[in-house]
């Protein structure tokens, strides 16, 4: 039987959700102010927690705020209610690390349903975590980098893992490594339960594999990630050395770990980039990214990287551009490895519903040509060896491989017939 907490100071609004849940097999615990409600979860530890915006003492905001920093705590679903509905308090109650958001008045059974999935999806983390993540060798890294932003690193990174976590159905880590503004969580549609920064209470060096499994956030597709801290002077706590720590104790457990980098060259994107097996350094179609993209190259070449690892992939912010992918390539004396389409409209949609494209429109032209590009980009033994039980996204690589391969074969026989002739 599921246990629910819901934290308001309207005695009709606790009566109403009472007579609701509790027909549907739901144990109701209540508390009518903020403090009461945190002893409460104490004594309880409820499955979920439902908390009104305003209190008497303590808002439900800070309520959260404080949850999300026990680890005890950290992993249980919240939902906010509200009198607003203003676009502010929906992004301030996921910035207190809530699960959800629903505006007074609000219909029980949109409630009922809003609890059931979240719920749903707390028990497919919690299966996940008893899980011993196990891998053949270490997992592949790829770092997502670029000196320039604004051109799609993050939805680069997003989708990516989330294909790679599709196509393979294995574990898949997704980084943020962008300290003072990653957008990860963001476009993930989660909330910051906990990021990098909990790892700072920890003496030097001090944590271990619980402590990281602590900070693990999960996604409904499967996929992991670890959240930036929300707060900047929270990031500049979090150094180096503890995410270099960390990156070394994470890539026995994992396949696939994407990095999704700042666009810097700081001590975290240095040692990030020499750890990666790949690197994606991603530019737009126009003289200062290429120029950046030109000092990047340049730099890679000065630490020593294997120019086999640099893949660039061009992405097409802009309705129209004067320099096409040839004159590019010649200019940076390097191929180019993919070309995404001029698509705004998808993009911005992905970004502000949190719902990565690759889930939402599988069949995209550009979702496509990422989908493809994770499998190109796949361990060697994944690529070669079909999965016992395949997914829908293999399934739909594996259709247009073997389309290609077709046509490819018709060529080669029309060349020999006219050879010939």
């Amino acid at each position: 039987m599921p246990r629910v907490l819901i934290v308001d100071d309207d005695p009709g609004i606790l009566k109403l959700v009472q007579r609701a849940l509790r027909p549907k097999g739901y144990e109701v615990f209540t508390a009518t102010t903020g403090t009461e409600g945190l002893n409460q979860v104490q004594a309880e530890v409820p499955d979920i927690i439902v908390l009104d915006k305003m209190m008497p003492d303590i808002d439900g905001f800070e309520i959260a705020r404080r949850l999300r920093r026990e680890p005890a705590f950290a992993h249980i679903p919240i939902v906010i209610l509200t009198g607003a509905s203003e676009l502010g308090d929906k992004l301030d109650a996921f910035n207190a690390g809530a699960d959800d958001f629903l505006t007074k008045p609000f219909e029980v059974d949109e409630l009922a349903a809003r609890l059931a999935a979240l719920l749903r999806r707390a028990e497919a983390f919690k299966a996940a975590k008893t899980q011993t993540l196990k891998t053949v060798d270490d997992a592949r890294m790829i770092a997502v980098h670029s000196l320039r932003g604004g051109i799609g690193c993050s939805t680069m990174s997003v989708n990516l893992a989330y294909g790679l976590a599709s196509l393979w159905q294995t574990p898949v880590l997704l980084m943020d490594m962008v300290m003072a503004a990653g957008q990860v969580a963001v476009m993930l549609n989660e909330p910051i339960r906990r990021s990098w920064s909990d790892l700072t209470t920890y003496e030097e060096g001090a944590y271990d594999l619980d402590a990281l499994e602590g900070i693990m956030n999960r996604h409904e597709s499967g996929l992991h990630f670890i959240a930036a801290p929300k707060d900047p002077i929270d990031a500049e706590e979090v150094g180096n050395d503890l995410l270099k720590r960390a990156v070394v104790m994470l890539k026995p457990r994992y396949e696939y770990m994407l990095a999704d980098l700042p666009h810097d060259f700081s001590n975290i994107t240095l040692d990030t980039l020499e750890a990666a097996d790949t690197i994606l350094l991603l530019l737009a179609p126009d003289l200062v990214s290429i120029r950046a993209a030109s000092v990047t190259l340049s730099t890679y070449e000065e630490l020593g990287f294997d120019n086999e690892k640099i893949k660039l992939i061009l992405n097409t912010p802009l309705a129209y551009s004067t320099l096409s992918a040839k004159q590019i390539e010649e200019a940076l004396h390097h191929p180019i490895s993919l070309i995404l389409p001029y698509s705004p409209k998808r993009f911005v949609s992905a970004i502000n519903s949190g719902i990565p494209l690759l889930q939402s429109y599988p069949e995209d032209p550009v979702s496509v040509q990422i989908e493809d590009f994770a499998f190109r980009l796949s361990k060697e033994s994944h690529q070669l060896i079909p999965p016992p039980s395949p997914s829908e996204a293999w399934l739909r690589v594996n259709t247009r491989l073997e389309l290609f391969s077709a046509t490819k074969r018709k060529e080669k026989r029309g060349i020999f017939s006219l050879s010939r002739n």
